[in-house]
């Protein structure tokens, strides 16, 4: 029983899906937040819609593949999030986030990186009821 529950959350993980689901648009500032600073690609990840997009750094990451190595270089940084929720406007299974946010990590050639800005982000319930980001734009219409 034990070795199929593994599996399970092994094929959760592996698809994008994780356990600590957002139950509420609210959660998903919250669940990010935790998963960065702890590291926790795999949970970082389980918040993104497997057809979601991201504005990374490194450019634009379409698809559940490319989100996990676009986030696997925030990760990377061993970073630092501060992050402040200033307004969500749900229209049934559609959500619109707003959030502050100061970022502080370490690049790979061993520099401080320190950034802040406004997030926007569109977030999309889930068949099962959960939240995930369908469009993240970490520095908004920027």
């Amino acid at each position: 029983m034990q070795s199929m529950q593994r599996k399970k959350v092994a094929v959760e993980i592996a698809c994008g899906q994780h356990v600590n689901s957002a139950a509420s648009p609210e959660d998903l500032h919250k669940l990010f937040v935790q998963a960065l600073n702890s590291g926790d690609l795999d949970r970082l990840v389980g918040l993104y819609a497997f057809d979601g997009f991201v504005m990374a750094r490194s450019g634009p990451a379409r698809g559940i593949s490319a989100i996990r190595k676009a986030l696997a270089e925030y990760v990377a940084m061993k970073p630092t999030l501060q992050l402040t929720t200033r307004r969500v406007v749900q229209a049934g299974d559609t959500a619109l986030l707003v959030a502050n946010w100061r970022f502080q990590g370490t690049n790979t050639d061993g520099g401080d990186v320190s950034a802040s800005g406004t997030s926007i982000e569109v977030a999309r319930r889930q068949p099962d009821g959960s939240w995930r980001y369908l469009i993240d734009l970490p520095n908004g219409l920027d």
